[in-house]
């Protein structure tokens, strides 16, 4: 029997998977605070860029779950569908309209905010965010259901929305290195949650043809392929360090990586669904300790030269 239905608001805060959100939210942030040097942000564009990010991210969770629901995916032992279908509180064909809404929400407020601030390229990079949010679960690409899903999270949710940010306040020409560094970490831990996610879902995704990484490599593959996404996190925090991409500061953010070598010696071939999906809310958690250290080290670096 399905739950008694709550209100509109709240059916539709938990159909976009709310605790993901910090996902879009932390490269943002990052994105911003790497102009603080130079002085060269703005707080109404940070703001729209957030809303368009945390938009593009909400969709993406609501298409994902109504497109799974009907492949059978989340049918499985192990899939977490969001609480608003588990529950019984919304449908499917309605979780889809919510993440249609959510991403063509996300494509006029980008459009407006392109041209209010006169650079009209960002229509590119919002454009790619909305089809990749649109065509990860659903047809014709469905690039979840290929070796293609770390990549099309990592890439946009990490790179894509942190120099985009940094881009639509400063200029493409102006974005510092740092943005890169802290990206492409933030991306990494994207892809391991994302990776986790399949680690769990190995099996029941090849019975309904749902073909990741995962699928295609050994449990000792699938081990592996976690450990390197979080090994390569503290070790890009020290080659941009090194490099002088990052400020020295930036070793404020060692915990995260310390985290991240923690939570790789976790991963093993005799895990359960249980023990990855523990490892999918770690990379969570993780993902938040890298951004707000990483931001925390880039506000430093204003005043620790």
């Amino acid at each position: 029997m399905a739950a008694a239905r709550p209100g509109a608001t709240r059916v539709v805060w938990s159909a976009v998977r709310p605790r993901s959100l910090t996902v879009a939210v932390l490269p943002v942030v990052v994105g911003t605070v790497a102009l603080a040097p130079s002085r060269s942000y703005s707080v109404p564009v940070a703001l729209g860029c957030l809303v368009v990010a945390v938009l593009l991210q909400a969709g993406t969770n609501a298409v994902n779950d109504a497109e799974d629901a009907l492949t059978g995916a989340d049918a499985l032992p192990g899939a977490m569908p969001s609480s608003a279908l588990r529950r019984g509180w919304i449908t499917v064909r309605q979780v889809r309209w919510i993440g249609l809404g959510a991403l063509a929400s996300a494509a006029v407020i980008g459009l407006a905010l392109a041209l209010a601030i006169g650079e009209p390229w960002l229509l590119l990079l919002g454009a790619a965010g909305v089809l990749i949010g649109w065509q990860y679960t659903a047809p014709p690409l469905r690039l979840a259901y290929r070796p293609l899903g770390e990549l099309a999270s990592g890439g946009p949710m990490g790179l894509g929305i942190a120099w985009g940010t940094a881009a639509a306040q400063a200029g493409a020409h102006a974005v510092p290195h740092s943005v890169l560094w802290c990206g492409a970490m933030l991306a990494l831990v994207t892809a391991a949650i994302l990776h986790a996610n399949n680690a769990r879902d190995r099996e029941s995704d090849l019975r309904v043809g749902k073909r990741t990484v995962a699928t295609y490599l050994s449990p000792r593959g699938v081990v592996w392929e976690f450990r390197l996404l979080l090994l390569l996190v503290p070790a890009l925090l020290f080659a941009g360090i090194g490099s002088g991409g990052l400020p020295r500061v930036a070793l404020v953010a060692l915990p995260a990586g310390v985290m991240a070598l923690r939570m790789a010696l976790r991963a093993r071939v005799d895990l359960d669904a249980r023990g990855w999906t523990m490892l999918l809310i770690a990379c969570v958690g993780l993902h938040l300790l890298t951004g707000a250290l990483l931001a925390l080290a880039l506000l430093l670096s204003v005043w620790v030269s």
